[in-house]
Parts: C-alpha cells; structure tokens; sequence
C-alpha cells in the first residue's frame, strides 16, 4: 500500500495523467512508501488515508521525480555555480513523521 496515488504526484508535479507519467510516478510513490516504512518501525501498518504520511509521501515523491535533474547530489545554476545536496535527502521528512513512529531501537 502507497500513502499517495500516482495522481496526486502528477498533480503535485505538474504533469499530465499518461502512461508514462503515471509509471514514473509509481516508482516515485513506491520508493517514497519504503522509505517512510523504514523511517517510522512500525509493529502494526500505518492506518489507510493518514494525512501526514500522504504529505511525506507526496513531498519525497516530488524530490524523487525531480532527482534526475540532480544527478550526482549537485544542482546546477549558471548565476551561482554548482550546489551540493544533503547527504541525507531524507533525514527532515525522518522528523516530520515523528509522531508515526512506534520503535526507537536501541543504540
């Protein structure tokens, strides 16, 4: 189960609904998915239609989407030189999804 459907991602991205689209999206939505499982270690799933977990997923899918045009972990603008992205692209939407998590491991 996805937190997000491939229309919402489109949407969200500006894209029309097309079958390539709507596959490219999907892998977007899939990833978005595992990550936001990873991230929250939970016993029992996170409840169908959970708003926050909707946003997250909708959020990190748009990064997804939009990852190919930061091939190697760098943006480039010709005004102001090449830009560096976070080691971990993840870790912000990690917090946001706080009040998701059920496990906090031992470390």
């Amino acid at each position: 189960m996805s937190y997000a459907t491939t229309d919402e991602l489109l949407a969200a991205v500006g894209k029309p609904v097309n079958a390539e689209n709507t596959a490219r999206a999907q892998l977007c939505v899939d990833a978005s998915t595992q990550e936001i499982d990873d991230a929250v270690d939970r016993k029992e799933p996170i409840p169908a239609g959970d708003a926050l977990a909707n946003r997250v997923c909708l959020l990190r899918g748009v990064e997804w989407w939009k990852a190919n045009d930061a091939a190697w972990g760098v943006i480039g603008f010709d005004e102001i030189g090449a830009l560096r992205l976070p080691k971990s692209t993840f870790a912000r939407h990690a917090v946001t999804l706080t009040p998701l998590k059920q496990q906090w491991g031992v470390a």
